[in-house]
């Protein structure tokens, strides 16, 4: 590698960010790309409507008197972003480091001129960054953060989809009470039953719902904990190594081990479209500083970000955390 003078990588990096309003915002949304599996990712600006419609069945037996009806019932809900820093210090060999990485990316056979030149040392080195945080949200935000303005780490930054739950749950709040299962811990003896009881809810309570994919999301724990009770229950056909992706029941309800809900007894059901990673896409609301001192540079990425649910009535739980 020649040598590469990085006395004013601050500088750089600056520039580089600062050439176009949208770079940043589209560095989050780069971070963001790994969430996309999971959840929506969706952009928008602050206070916009999560609308949810439900059409209602407008037709009627042909006569000469028009009467019309309310076909659309809309409810929503509104984005809530949370800022958040990502306050860093590196020093040179950190920076060479990333460089070397770098180079073996500009290696990469199939490479073009066009994503080289799309992509300098500096905006690799802040996409970096980002997408490293954005792991940190995946796995800590996104299910069991608790906004905290006084707190450290990925799990103070935004509330987590538990969080928004548990505030829905409240009386007036967009969570019926007959879409929260009275659940009980999870166990290898009732595991089966309690994963079964909140699929039956959605069963009696919304039957229209059944007639899309859904989602079971639940932990790797509880996940087990149901594999070894449907062993016991159905010993003559389900070995320990059998492992259903979808409810024995119902063929279109689907588990999801979701790595952020480790340890927890919560079980989810609704439609991946429900679940939204939020960004806001005001590029005022994000801008990075950078300062050298004398053996390292403090960095600061401020971002605006959040996760939520479109709607109530397409979600369906247990009273488990």
């Amino acid at each position: 590698m020649p040598a590469i003078n990085f006395d004013n990588f601050h500088v750089d990096l600056m520039r580089t960010t600062q050439s176009d309003g949208n770079i940043m915002l589209d560095t989050i949304l780069y971070g963001a790309e790994q969430l996309r599996k999971d959840f929506v990712v969706v952009t928008a600006r602050d206070k916009t409507a999560l609308v949810g419609l439900d059409v209602k069945d407008g037709f009627r037996p042909a006569s000469d008197n028009f009467s019309p009806s309310e076909v659309l019932e809309v409810k929503s809900r509104f984005v809530d972003f949370k800022e958040a820093d990502i306050d860093i210090s590196f020093t040179l060999s950190d920076i060479k480091k990333a460089y070397q990485t770098y180079i073996g990316w500009l290696k990469t056979a199939g490479r073009t001129l066009a994503e080289v030149n799309a992509n300098p040392f500096e905006l690799f080195f802040i996409q970096h960054i980002i997408n490293t945080h954005f792991e940190y949200i995946r796995l800590q935000t996104a299910w069991n953060g608790v906004y905290n303005p006084a707190g450290t780490g990925a799990l103070s930054i935004a509330d987590g989809f538990l969080t928004k739950f548990t505030a829905a749950s409240a009386v007036g709040g967009d969570l019926k009470p007959s879409h929260i299962f009275d659940g009980e811990p999870l166990t290898t003896s009732n595991a089966y039953g309690q994963v079964n009881g909140l699929a039956e809810l959605v069963r009696d309570t919304t039957p229209k719902l059944l007639n899309q994919p859904l989602n079971l999301y639940l932990s790797a724990k509880s996940y087990d904990l149901y594999r070894k009770n449907r062993q016991t229950l159905f010993k003559e056909h389900v070995g320990p190594a059998d492992r259903p992706t979808a409810l024995d029941d119902f063929s279109n309800i689907n588990f999801v081990v979701d790595p952020g809900l480790a340890g927890s007894d919560h079980l989810s059901i609704t439609p991946k479209k429900n679940m939204l990673f939020i960004a806001n896409e005001n590029p005022g609301a994000y801008y990075l500083n950078i300062v050298k001192n004398i053996k390292s540079w403090d960095m600061t990425v401020r971002v605006s970000l959040g996760f939520d649910f479109a709607t109530g009535d397409w979600l369906f739980k247990n009273d488990q955390l």
